[in-house]
């Protein structure tokens, strides 16, 4: 504890601590005199809490040890020490006063209780207080919120525990924010016993804030102008821990390297001070593999594999292969990405993906909500999407959020093997052919488009916060070899909040929009007509919502016109997590959405429920037990996913 008391107390305490010292060198000459065990114990009584916890680790500084014999002569010792460690304990908590009293006793099988009755006596009251900031940070909304909430006010209980976190707290966020050179210029504790009172005076000086200076990326293999662009800030931004913990993380994650070590050097010779970087790490060109087997309600049991080969040259290129295949629907997948950094263009790369996907898709009929689905048809789809694009990435408040803009075009060819299943006969439904040609056709479409995606996503575990944004918009036209004429355009954001240290809000919302034409039919069953309504947007497209993170409640994907797709979707959800233990929270939550072609009858459908959530090395796991409120008897579902819901 840094405090400074009156001359009368640092007295009284010295000569306390000779006392104390000469009691405990007696207590363990007695010790170390003796070769039997006795076990020791305590028993204290008129506190608890903190008060108490302190007291037993004090106490139990000192051990008898498990094997020593301890005789009657050695019990006022004994008693003695406990009481002086007992009184130590109590200061931290601004109880300087106690009354104490106590007993040695040893029962017949030999061990040793020592018994302590404590009156903590009344604490030692802060009186006066200065909290001042100095320094260029002085005004800084960190720095004012942490004076402001300032908790040892006048007429609180002088804690000298809460006095240690929140001058370290000061110093933390201070060296968060880059005002490496913080100290506090005063700290000063001036205690009256006489009047249990004390005046408190506390002065933080921020000195200037950081900048980054000089930059060396040492040797490497790439060509100039890749490295260089890696980092999301420039020399003579201002300095930050996270800034520095995101540079290193964006070196990992670009794959080049086998080895990274950023050393920072400061130099406060400078005005203002500065911190230079010298980056060291080690290229070399290399295959990575990866694999994992899962299990989810969504997507069932799942298998993936992936081969990455980085950098492919000098260049910087690299190249993601992999292959996958899931149990729901039966969906095998082949996908690549390939990146190239664009030399002497800050930030800018050509990119491509390529994704081929076999699924199966069952088409379904209802005549009305309240029915059970009617199976139409099943069959498969087959799916190869190609993109090529151009991505920017742009960094917004000295790289604290990230966005990446890419321009794109992109192409999709996809084969449909429906077949008509035997229940549409056996009702005596009625199938007009160019519903069955609809069903059948194949997709062929080529668009330009734009997505944007805006990620400012902190922390990790519970301590995740932040929020993503994306939106995506592209057009298909017939002039360009497409099938036919679409436009689509889709927004969406996620965003997560803290609230103390047990509260934790998410919401999220997503809204998407497609000009595609929607056929409408009337099966004939004899008895009725059932509306069936098919859009002729591509399979690879058309939005489809339910499951785990989306309406949860309902199944995996099944909220969209026949189970097939629709143009468009809307979906919100809020919840609340409260932690209960430090890896796990309860929560519960309200979903509400659909997928629909029609605007004017989005028959929205909401569902609700509770969870549980582990914070675990992997990431987030949550179990969500859900009920669909507009399902007949609102049966729950339960829901299984790993990963935070912002990335």
């Amino acid at each position: 504890m840094q405090a400074m008391r009156s001359e009368k107390w640092m007295t009284l305490n010295w000569e306390l601590t000779l006392k104390g010292c000469k009691r405990t060198a007696v207590l363990l000459l007695a010790v170390m005199s003796n070769s039997f065990a006795a076990e020791l114990s305590y028993d204290i009584r008129g506190v608890s809490g903190p008060l108490l916890a302190n007291i037993e680790s004090h106490a139990k500084a000192f051990s008898i040890g498990h094997q020593s014999d301890v005789s009657e002569h050695d019990f006022d010792s004994i008693l003695a020490d406990a009481i002086e460690k007992s009184k130590a304990a109590l200061r931290p908590y601004g109880y300087y006063n106690p009354d104490i009293r106590g007993s040695v006793e040893q029962n017949p099988s030999g061990d040793t209780v020592i018994r302590l009755t404590i009156d903590a006596g009344p604490p030692v009251i802060v009186d006066d207080v200065k909290i001042d900031v100095h320094g260029s940070g002085a005004k800084r909304s960190v720095f004012v919120a942490w004076r402001n909430s300032w908790p040892l006010v006048k007429g609180a209980i002088l804690d000298q525990v809460i006095w240690e976190e929140r001058k370290q707290f000061a110093i933390d966020e201070a060296h968060r924010f880059g005002y490496l050179g913080a100290e506090f210029t005063q700290h000063k504790i001036e205690l009256d016993l006489n009047t249990n009172r004390a005046n408190v005076t506390l002065t933080l000086n921020s000195g200037d804030r950081y900048k980054i200076g000089n930059i060396n990326y040492g040797e490497h293999v790439l060509k100039p102008g890749i490295v260089e662009y890696i980092a999301r800030f420039e020399e003579g931004d201002n300095y930050s821990n996270r800034l520095m913990s995101d540079f290193r993380l964006d070196l990992w994650k670009t794959g080049y390297f086998t080895d990274v070590v950023v050393e920072e050097k400061l130099r406060r010779d400078v005005q203002p001070p500065v911190v230079d970087l010298d980056v060291q790490f080690e290229t070399k060109t290399r295959n990575t593999y990866q694999g994992s087997l899962g299990l989810g309600t969504d997507t069932g049991m799942r298998v993936q594999a992936q081969w990455s080969k980085h950098p492919m040259s000098s260049n910087g290129d690299r190249l993601d292969i992999g292959v996958g295949w899931q149990e729901q629907d039966e969906e095998y997948s082949l996908v690549g990405s390939y990146r190239l950094p664009r030399r002497n263009r800050a930030r800018e790369f050509w990119t491509s993906s390529m994704v081929i996907r076999r699924e199966d898709v069952d088409f379904d009929v209802r005549p009305t909500p309240d029915d059970d689905f009617i199976r139409l048809a099943s069959g498969k789809v087959n799916e190869q999407h190609l993109r090529l694009g151009r991505l920017k990435v742009r960094n917004f408040r000295s790289g604290e959020r990230q966005a990446f803009e890419t321009l794109f075009v992109q192409a999709l060819h996809a084969s449909n093997e429906f077949r008509l299943a035997t229940d549409p006969d056996e009702l005596g439904l009625s199938v007009p052919m160019d519903v069955q040609d609809t069903i059948r056709a194949s997709d062929n479409a080529v668009s330009f488009g734009f997505d944007y995606d805006l990620i400012a996503v902190t922390g990790k575990g519970w301590d995740t916060t932040g929020h993503r944004e994306r939106a995506v918009v592209f057009a298909s036209s017939e002039s360009l070899g497409s099938d036919r004429n679409f436009v689509q355009a889709y927004l969406s954001t996620r965003r997560s909040y803290l609230k103390g240290e047990r509260w934790r809000f998410t919401v999220r919302a997503e809204m998407g929009y497609t000009d595609a034409k929607v056929n409408i039919y009337d099966l004939d069953t004899g008895a009725e007509l059932i509306p069936l309504s098919i859009t002729e947007l591509p399979n690879y497209y058309r939005f489809k919502a339910g499951g785990s993170n989306s309406v949860r409640g309902y199944g995996f994907e099944e909220l969209s016109n026949n189970h097939i797709g629709s143009n468009h979707i809307a979906t919100a959800s809020i919840e609340a997590e409260m932690k209960f233990l430090d890896k796990w929270s309860a929560a519960a939550f309200v979903d509400i959405g659909n997928a629909f072609n029609q605007w004017s009858d989005p028959k929205l459908k909401v569902g609700a429920g509770v969870g549980l959530r582990w914070y675990s090395v992997a990431g987030p796991i949550q179990i969500d037990v859900a009920q669909g409120m507009d399902l007949e008897g609102k049966p729950w579902r339960i829901h299984f996913t790993i990963g935070t819901p912002l990335l």
